[in-house]
């Protein structure tokens, strides 16, 4: 028997396996749940050995599953990475950086000095871009190193790191809102400024506080949540703040917050990397000091 089948064979087995469903698998590798269903059975059949057990519910690892998963994701990592080879060193000493605006310009930017500390020799770029394809494209000089992203902490294909929980919280200038008043009256009495996108924050916020939300005079919407804290500052109506990254701001007194408390977010923020790169030095020392600055101490 030749020990080593289709490449095509082994990558359908390790996405199905990883994400334990053949429709995701298909999703990710842009192909019929029926041809990572077909590409899996060839497989068993070539091991001789049920790597899935197939369930009314989905499919499951069998034992043989889960151990023949672990060398396999060994190995595709081991052949992302020999790419690195290929790379020329001054590529290798740079590390990119993507983020959300807000997050690259008003957290990242102003204490990268004590980044740069920590990673002598290493150029340091950073891009207010999260598209995951980044991480992986085709031209080297494109390609982003580390993503800073929200979610849940799945993101298919790629390793994630979490960094910290979010807590929304309206905010506002300090000019705005008269001393003692509440903050009900606060968001009756002023536009409320949104970000325009999927996610909506003011019910989330609502629905975690218990409060109802009063019509407000107008909305203002914004693309971006720099744009947005921007027009907060300004006075121009009451935000909705995403701590810890307004941390700095609320400190600053650019902005005050109306509720101390907060509500969480239902999401968190994570190190997003490409697969292969859990053996970078540099990345490491990026994460431990992303985690030091969310939590006060860098």
């Amino acid at each position: 028997m030749n020990r080593l089948p289709p490449l095509s064979w082994l990558r359908a087995f390790e996405a199905a396996g990883r994400l334990e469903s053949f429709r995701a698998a298909a999703d990710l590798l842009h192909v019929t749940p029926s041809s990572i269903s077909h590409q899996v059975a060839s497989l068993e059949s070539h091991l001789g050995q049920p790597l899935f057990q197939r369930t009314g519910r989905g499919v499951r690892l069998t034992r043989e599953g889960r151990a023949y998963l672990a060398r396999i994701s060994a190995g595709f990592d081991e052949l992302a990475a020999a790419a690195d080879v290929l790379r020329p060193a001054t590529i290798r000493s740079r590390l990119t950086v993507g983020a959300f605006p807000f997050l690259a310009s008003e957290v990242l930017v102003p204490n990268l000095a004590s980044l740069r500390a920590r990673l002598p020799g290493v150029t340091l770029t950073v891009i207010s871009d999260t598209d995951l394809a980044k991480l992986t494209h085709a031209d080297p000089e494109q390609r982003a190193d580390a993503i800073i992203r929200y979610g849940n902490g799945r993101f298919p294909g790629c390793r994630a790191s979490k960094l910290t929980d979010v807590m929304l919280v309206p905010v506002a200038a300090p000019a705005l809102v008269r001393a003692g008043a509440a903050l009900v009256e606060a968001l009756a009495r002023h536009p409320r400024i949104v970000v325009a996108g999927p996610y909506d924050g003011w019910t989330a916020w609502a629905s975690g506080s218990g409060a109802t939300l009063p019509p407000a005079p107008e909305t203002l919407r914004f693309d971006s949540y720099l744009s947005a804290m921007r027009a907060t500052e300004q006075g121009l109506g009451v935000g909705l703040g995403i701590r810890p990254f307004i941390d700095g701001w609320l400190t600053q007194r650019r902005l005050c917050a109306l509720d101390t408390a907060g509500v969480p977010a239902g999401q968190a923020s994570y190190l997003v990397t490409a697969r292969h790169s859990e053996r970078r030095d540099d990345l490491d020392t990026l994460r431990d000091w992303l985690l030091m600055r969310f939590a006060g101490d860098g």
